[in-house]
């Protein structure tokens, strides 16, 4: 770094005065009419360290002002030589001397004091056309000096109006009065305009001749405010967001800008630093749309108050549009929803809104990873339609994928003026259904979850059941490509954008609906869900006989039996009790030859088919679901042949056959009777060939034996009378009845009658069944006693 020192050979009278000046404030001081201003002759300022004068600015430039950093030299309006020193610091204090190069110089001991009074600044906010006013308290040394108002411009300083002590002076528009019992001084603008903006000083002026020195008390920053447009209502309510565009039909402003007024004022202005792109500040976020000339904001956090939405035409003038927000509770609307959807298929939306908005433009946005509702109308996939109940409307989505899933909100547009805004009543939140999981206890099993390539860096988390509620927690969270807890492991597979989770030891318990969620910003978003089935390890066998009844009794674990569905469904597959193979359930517990009992306090349910058939037999599903949870138990069910139809049949065919016989043994017993008639009419004792009275019956009846478990049978009956020798001599009449069994159980495969001697050579008639086991039950006669 090169010191320049320059010694410049003095000429004329030289003089020292001394300047007092304050800490943070600046300092004005001009020659009088001693030394005026030449654009053609070299002008400097230094500073005395050392014993030599080390310059601090040099300048040859023909201008009316030159300056380097907080310096500046310049030609006043009266036309006289002029220095500013800006921002003073307690370095600054010293000797200078300052002047036209081989011309009048003059130098001053500068002080720089540090008052609480003094050198402070303040921003003084004022509305076109009206008046405002701009006041400096003083301390008591300054009761006496002159008191002026300086106004910067650029890097040069010239008074605006000045008065004496405790005196009022007005010059144009301007107007001072010097109130020297409050130490007090103010100067009021009046019918402000946009060119009386900018940067003022107020201080006290002191004369050492022949320089005249002004000493800032405060700095002021005067800005005008335009408001274009009478203030606007926007609504919204408790638990919802508010899109707002502002529209400022300006060409090329200097900035845009939003503030919340405190007392009738804008205390602190929040600007858009950068163009078309949101901008977050706290409870909303910023856009400035050059293209629309206007600035939008996003409501995240609803708070009642009076807002400005403008822009900054100039460094101290600005136009704005006066909001009046109002924050409402109104029950018609539910606050979140959720709803999901398959690839591929169509997703309908219920909208509710406010019927006080009713002829609003309805509206249906997607919060973006910024968490800004963005409108999606543009896609061509959504389809917006009134409904005939009021304070409704619906939205389509077709041909869903998977990055329709995230945030929608339900809401309406309101447009007055150049201030348009969309009060979103409802959270909408979508997720896309993928197929089913399904698990086996005691097994392993693997939820995937593939995610858009803009979330690679973001959290993922797992969630189950009852993810939409503020006291949901994430079953397992994953901030790095792996993260374990228990039973449960996460993998980020970045490169192929899906994060996968593993469940060891599978338990009935874990069955639910899975929930697959990214973390954008300060909000979780569950995107893609997945129903997880488990089987249990149990699988029953159940066996029964064609035309009989059959139970299965199935066990569950819900803890509350009552409300939760159970059924029985049919299929090789599980997948065949979504599609139509439900037998029964809870909810029709009778279909059919199929009925459901539930036995609450043993936690089972037992189906009971009737009338068996063989087609009956296959693989069915015990399901139980309990609070979204799918459990399964396998059953097996075999259906063999029984008795069935060819019980009935024999049944007929025997009785066919003992009426037959029957008749033809009453036929014999008649004729016999004729022939021993007329043999015998001279005899007193009647006997037959025997010696049997033909009085002497018996009657025997055959009865069912009963039914035996076994599932093949063959009955043989057989009946023959008596064979006592003592009975031979004796006439018999034999009456056999034969009752039809009333169930299904037994067969009867021979029927014998058999006769004395005397009679016809017995005959047999005989039925055989192919079985594999007989009944038997036997018929004999017995003598009748005299």
């Amino acid at each position: 770094m090169k010191i320049i020192i320059t010694i410049y050979l003095i000429t004329g009278l030289v003089s020292s005065t001394n300047v007092i000046s304050y800490s943070g404030g600046s300092v004005i001081m001009t020659m009088g009419d001693r030394l005026r201003w030449s654009s053609h002759t070299p002008k400097y300022i230094c500073k005395f360290a050392g014993g030599a004068c080390k310059t601090v600015m040099h300048s040859t430039a023909q201008n009316d002002t030159v300056f380097e950093g907080r310096f500046s030299l310049y030609e006043n309006k009266q036309g006289f030589f002029a220095v500013l020193i800006r921002e003073l610091n307690p370095q600054d204090a010293g000797k200078y001397r300052f002047g036209l190069a081989n011309n009048w110089n003059r130098e001053i001991n500068l002080k720089v004091q540090h008052d609480a009074c003094c050198g402070t600044s303040m921003t003084v906010v004022g509305h076109l056309n009206k008046d405002v006013s701009i006041s400096c308290d003083y301390t008591v040394e300054h009761k006496r000096t002159w008191k002026y108002f300086y106004k910067l411009k650029g890097h040069s300083a010239d008074w605006v109006i000045f008065t004496m002590p405790g005196k009022n002076h007005k010059e144009n528009q301007f107007y001072i009065t010097d109130d020297n019992r409050l130490n007090l001084f103010t100067m009021t603008i009046r019918d402000l305009k946009e060119v009386d903006g900018g940067v003022y000083f107020c201080g006290t002026q002191t004369w050492e001749y022949p320089i005249k020195v002004f000493s800032t008390i405060k700095t002021v920053h005067l800005h005008v405010t335009d408001k274009v447009q009478s203030s606007v209502r926007v609504t919204g309510f408790l638990g919802g967001r508010i899109m707002m565009k502002c529209r400022h039909p300006l060409e090329n402003p200097k900035a845009r800008f939003l503030c919340r007024e405190l007392e009738g004022e804008c205390p602190e202005k929040t600007y858009t630093n950068v163009q078309n792109e949101w901008q977050q500040n706290g409870g909303f976020s910023l856009y400035d749309d050059t293209s629309g000339k206007s600035l939008m904001v996003f409501f995240r956090n609803l708070t009642e108050g009076t807002y400005r939405c403008g822009v900054d035409v100039s460094d101290f003038t600005e136009q704005y549009r006066e909001v009046n927000v109002e924050v409402k509770e109104d029950p018609c609307c539910e606050k979140i929803i959720s709803q999901a959807g398959y690839i591929g298929e169509t997703l309908t939306i219920s909208c509710e809104h406010p019927t006080t908005l009713r002829a609003s433009l309805k509206h249906f946005c997607k919060e973006d990873e910024n968490l800004i509702c963005q409108d999606i109308r543009a896609a061509g996939k959504y389809s917006l339609s009134d409904h005939s109940q009021p304070g409704l409307f619906t939205v389509t989505m077709s041909n869903l994928t998977l990055s329709d899933a995230g945030v929608y909100w339900c809401g309406v547009e309101t447009s007055e003026g150049h201030i348009s805004y969309t009060s979103l009543t409802t959270r909408v939140q979508i997720s896309i259904i993928s197929s089913k999981v399904i698990g086996h206890e005691g097994d392993a099993v693997e939820i995937r979850c593939p995610y858009d390539s803009k979330y690679k860096q973001n959290s993922k988390h797992v969630c189950k059941d009852e993810c939409f509620t503020e006291h949901s927690d994430s079953l397992i969270a994953q901030r790095t490509t792996q993260n374990k807890t228990e039973r449960f492991s996460v993998h980020d597979d970045i490169t192929a954008g899906v994060f996968s989770v593993n469940i060891s030891r599978v338990k009935a318990e874990d069955a639910g609906r899975y929930w697959c969620g990214v973390e954008t910003g300060d909000v979780l978003m569950n995107y893609l869900s997945t129903e997880l089935q488990v089987v249990r390890k149990e699988v029953l066998q159940v066996f029964g006989r064609e035309t009989l009844s059959v139970s299965i009794e199935c066990s569950y674990r819900g803890e509350s039996p009552e409300s939760d569905g159970k059924f029985l469904c049919m299929g090789q597959q599980l997948a065949s009790c979504d599609k139509g193979g439900v037998k029964v359930s809870s909810e029709k517990n009778r279909t059919g030859r199929f009925s459901l009992s539930n036995d609450a306090p043993a936690g089972v349910f037992t189906v009971t088919i009737t009338d068996l058939r063989e087609e009956d037999s296959g693989t069915y599903w015990c399901g139980e679901e309990s609070l979204g949870s799918s459990i399964y138990t396998e059953v097996h069910l075999h259906v063999s042949k029984g008795p069935g139809s060819s019980v009935l049949i024999t049944v007929c065919v025997c009785v066919t056959l003992l009426l037959i016989g029957a008749s033809a043994l009453i036929f014999y017993r008649l004729n016999h009777k004729k022939t021993q008639g007329s043999s015998s009419s001279n005899r007193t004792d009647v006997t037959n060939s025997d010696g049997v009275s033909p009085a002497a019956c018996d009657y025997e009846e055959v009865n069912h034996s009963g039914q035996y478990p076994d599932s093949d049978t063959s009955v043989y009956m057989n009946t023959s009378p008596s064979t006592n020798s003592s009975d031979k001599n004796k006439a018999t009449c034999i009456y056999y009845t034969v009752q039809l069994p009333k169930d299904e159980g037994p067969n009867y495969a021979t029927v014998s009658f058999q006769k004395n001697s005397d009679a016809p050579k017995s005959s047999t008639v005989a039925f055989i069944k192919e079985d594999s086991s007989t009944e038997y039950a036997t018929v004999k006669h017995r003598p009748r006693r005299e």
